[in-house]
């Protein structure tokens, strides 16, 4: 051993070197915490959860999903959909049920059953896996019942590997159930709807982190202005435009559930600008909601006769009860001409206009202007309507 290894000294420089990069390093997090947040942080494979997937499943059950999403390249969100479709999100399901079939998973465990009715192998038979890592298979622990289905799925049914299409998941969905829809339970496509709610056809969180300020990033954006404004809800919407449902047809956007998305998209947009939607965007699927969800919230109603800003909603129709259509102004002229924003225009997100609000239906709106609807905060404007 040398003398200066021997020394006190350069083990002490050391340890302050050290400490002072520990004390750097903290600060750096501390400044860059929500930045780090906002592109998704963790190490899982595939997307990262949806705030849909973060409010419904508890946070180690998710883990298993992601793990045994990770062990059998199947996309985690659709085998947590199974998981909440077969046990709910906090359930065990513990025990044999009347069909034969068992566990979080009700996966087919007694031969010459409803669920197996050959009398060969059962399914939990022939794939159980160890999930948990304790030298057991059993099919009432949790971990030990996903990383199962996951292996059945992937192995028996012809779910595809994480990143497959819709239409392949979706049959995957139909024979882990035995048919795709009954009479109890319109079953693959509660699933599907499910599954992109949690985050399916979202690119992996790694693959998607040089995107965020185009996609999820938004979210942070409206939290930096310290709440909504008509600049933030602008700059969101336009980065959404040109996307388009995936697969085409199906309604299955980035923005809510597998529904007519006009409305989910512009909760979406004021919801990452910073305008405190609760309980994500599901509750705002019918447009003729976002008017009554301004009037109850301090937003203002605005009559069809205003001079709107850009961020407010424009809503199209003949009352919130009649309600067909909703966009987000972009820009007002002089003239009183606008461009919207529309979700759900032709399958995607599109700018229409400059038309007059009058003449709405010409410029290729589906009905009349009834009012136009300003999220709290944002300022006011002429011809207002409230209570």
């Amino acid at each position: 051993m040398s003398a200066a290894l021997r020394s006190p000294w350069p083990l002490a420089l050391a340890a302050a070197v050290a400490a002072l990069l520990a004390a750097l390093v903290g600060t750096l997090m501390a400044l860059l915490g929500a930045q780090l947040a906002c592109m998704g942080g963790g190490g899982s494979a595939g997307p990262a959860p949806s705030r849909s997937a973060l409010g419904e499943i508890p946070a180690a059950r998710l883990r298993i999903y992601q793990a045994a999403g990770r062990r059998f390249d199947l996309s985690w969100p659709f085998l947590a959909s199974i998981g909440t479709q077969e046990c709910g999100t906090s359930g065990t399901c513990a025990g044999v049920n009347a069909s034969g079939c068992a566990g979080p998973m009700q996966i087919a465990y007694v031969r010459k059953s409803p669920c197996s009715p050959g009398s060969g192998p059962t399914l939990w038979e022939r794939f159980a896996v160890d999930g948990n890592g304790d030298g057991t298979k059993d099919v009432n622990e949790l971990a030990d019942a996903i990383f199962t289905a996951a292996r059945i799925l992937r192995q028996n049914l012809g779910a595809p590997p994480a990143g497959g299409s819709y239409a392949a998941y979706r049959q995957a969905a139909c024979r882990y159930y035995g048919a795709c829809a009954d009479a109890v339970a319109n079953y693959a496509d509660e699933v599907m709807a499910r599954a992109v709610r949690y985050g399916f056809g979202r690119r992996s969180a790694a693959a998607e982190a040089p995107q965020q300020a185009a996609v999820q990033g938004p979210a942070c954006e409206g939290s930096a202005l310290g709440g909504a404004s008509g600049q933030a809800i602008v700059r969101i919407a336009e980065r959404q435009l040109g996307r388009e449902e995936r697969p085409p047809g199906s309604n299955c956007t980035p923005y809510g559930p597998c529904e007519e998305w006009c409305s989910l998209f512009l909760a979406w947009v004021w919801e990452h600008a910073g305008v405190p939607m609760r309980g994500g965007t599901a509750p705002y699927a019918y447009s003729g909601s976002i008017y009554e969800w301004a009037r109850a919230h301090g937003g203002r109603i605005l009559l069809p006769g205003a001079t709107p800003a850009p961020g407010d909603a424009v809503l199209f129709g003949w009352g919130p009860s009649a309600s067909e259509h909703v966009a987000i102004v972009e820009r007002v002229f002089p003239g009183g001409e606008i461009t919207t924003i529309d979700g759900n225009y032709a399958n995607r997100v599109a700018r229409v206009g400059p038309y007059p609000p009058s003449l709405d239906v010409l410029g290729g709106e589906p009905a009349p202007v009834y009012a136009y609807a300003q999220p709290p905060g944002v300022g006011a404007a002429e011809g207002s309507v409230n209570g």
